[in-house]
C-alpha cells in the first residue's frame, strides 16, 4: 500500500488527502475528476513508475470507523503489481532485496520526535531552496544505480558471528586458551552457549577479526550488530547482495555530517546524545546527513554553510513539503561490513566446517563438564 506519491503537478510527495486538497483548491478544469487526475500525475516515491490510481479510505460497516486509510495503487487493469521488483511497495515473488527496503525513511510520519524535527529541517531546506524534492528523488536513484557496481555472494552459518566475536570479546580465563572452570555455573550471567563459542575460537583461530585493520568490525561488540548480522545470514546466504564496503568514505562522511547537525541543534543534542552509535543508530538522521552530502557533492564545508542556512529558517510555512521518503544508504552498516569480513575469512578457510555439527558436539561435551549430574 502506497500511502504518498510524487505529483509531478505539485512537485512534492504527498498523501491522498494532501493531493485531493491542492487538487481542489486548484483545478480549473471541472470535467475533470481527481480520480483521472491521479492516474496522470502521480509516480511511485521509490521507483518513480507512473500510472498509479487513487484508492478511496475503508468504513467499518457496523462501526462507521476508518478501517484503511486513502492511498494510492499501482497495479494494471489485471491487478498485477506494476511496481519496479527492486521497490519498496513491490509485493510480487520476484521482489528483489536491496537496502533501500530497509533503510527508506519517512521524515514527517514518526511518533519519534527526533524524526519530525529532522522533517521540519528538511521542511527548511526546501523552502530556503537548499535542496529539493527531486534532489531526494535523484539520490535514491543515485543510490540504486551504485548498487549495481558491487555485490558479492555468501553463504556463512549463523554460528560464525558468535565464534568470530570470541576472538575480541570473552572471559579473561580464556584469554589464551579455552579453560574449564564449574565454578562458573555459580554466576547469573553463565550461558553454556557463549562458553561453546569461546571454546571453537580456539579450534578455528583463523576466524580472527582483526579491527585494527577495520574498526569497523568492532561493532561486533554491539548486541544490535550481532543479531542483525545473523539476521542476514539466514535471510540472504546464496544470493547476490550490495557490497557496502564501497561506501566506507561516504559512510565516514555522512557520520561526520550527522555529528555537525546533532550538535548545532539544542533539542536533537538531548533526545540522541552524544555517543557515535546513536548517531549511526538514527536512520532520520543519517539520511538527512545523506542527503546534505548528495547536493554538495560530498564536500563537507559546503555542507556546514547549508546546516546554518536551514537553522536561520525561523519558520517553516509548508509542512508537506518535507512529506517525502528519503533513504539512508548507510542501514545497517556495520552488520553488513562484518558479514562480507567473515565471508573472506571464511573464503580463506582450506576445508570445510559444519558450523552446526561443530556446535552441537562442543555444547554436548561441555555440557556433561559442567552439568554432571544432569541426564
Amino acid at each position: 500500500m502506497t500511502i504518498t506519491a510524487y505529483s509531478k503537478t505539485f512537485k512534492r510527495e504527498l498523501d491522498a488527502r494532501q493531493l485531493k486538497n491542492l487538487f481542489d483548491e486548484n483545478n480549473a478544469d471541472s470535467a475533470l475528476s481527481f480520480r483521472d487526475f491521479v492516474k496522470a500525475d502521480i509516480e511511485c516515491p521509490a521507483c518513480n513508475v507512473s500510472g498509479g490510481h487513487y484508492v478511496a479510505e475503508a468504513k467499518s460497516q457496523s462501526k462507521g470507523n476508518v478501517v484503511k486509510q486513502a492511498h494510492f495503487a499501482f497495479r494494471d487493469s489485471m491487478g498485477k503489481d506494476t511496481h519496479l521488483p527492486f521497490c519498496d511497495f513491490y509485493t510480487g515473488s520476484d521482489k528483489l532485496n536491496v537496502v533501500a527496503n530497509d533503510g527508506r525513511v519517512d521524515f514527517m510520519r514518526s511518533g519519534s520526535e527526533a524524526t519530525q524535527l529532522i522533517g521540519l529541517m528538511v521542511c527548511a531546506g526546501i523552502e530556503a531552496n537548499i535542496f529539493s524534492q527531486q534532489d531526494i528523488r535523484n539520490m535514491r536513484q543515485w543510490f540504486l544505480d551504485l548498487r549495481e557496481q558491487g555485490s558479492f555472494i555468501f553463504n556463512l552459518n549463523p554460528h560464525i558471528v558468535q565464534i568470530a566475536r570470541a576472538s575480541l570479546i570473552r572471559n579473561k580465563r580464556n584469554r589464551e586458551q579455552y579453560i574449564v572452570d564449574v565454578s562458573e555455573t555459580e554466576n547469573s550471567w553463565f550461558d553454556i552457549d557463549n562458553e561453546v563459542y569461546q571454546s571453537l575460537y580456539f579450534k578455528f583461530p583463523e576466524l580472527a577479526l582483526d579491527h585494527r585493520d577495520n574498526p569497523e568490525l568492532w561493532g561486533i561488540r554491539l548486541k544490535g550488530v550481532v543479531t542483525k548480522a545473523k539476521s542476514i545470514i539466514v535471510k540472504d546466504s546464496g544470493t547476490s547482495t550490495f557490497d557496502r564496503s564501497i561506501l566506507s568514505e561516504k559512510y565516514q562522511l555522512a557520520t561526520q555530517v550527522a555529528s555537525l547537525v546533532r550538535s548545532t541543534h539544542p533539542r536533537l543534542r538531548v533526545l540522541l546524545g552524544y555517543t557515535t552509535n546513536a548517531l549511526r543508530s538514527s536512520n532520520p538522521l543519517m539520511a538527512f546527513a545523506a542527503l546534505l552530502l548528495f547536493v554538495s557533492d560530498w564536500d563537507v564545508t559546503v555542507v556546514e554553510k547549508k546546516i546554518e542556512a536551514i537553522l536561520a529558517v525561523e519558520t517553516v510555512t509548508d509542512i508537506t513539503a518535507g512529506n517525502v521518503v528519503g533513504m539512508n544508504p548507510f542501514i545497517h552498516y556495520s552488520a553488513w561490513i562484518l558479514v562480507k569480513a567473515l565471508h573472506e575469512l571464511q573464503s580463506e578457510l582450506e576445508y570445510e566446517v559444519d558450523f552446526d555439527a561443530e556446535f552441537n558436539s562442543e555444547k554436548e561435551r561441555l555440557m556433561k563438564l559442567y552439568f554432571p549430574s544432569e541426564p
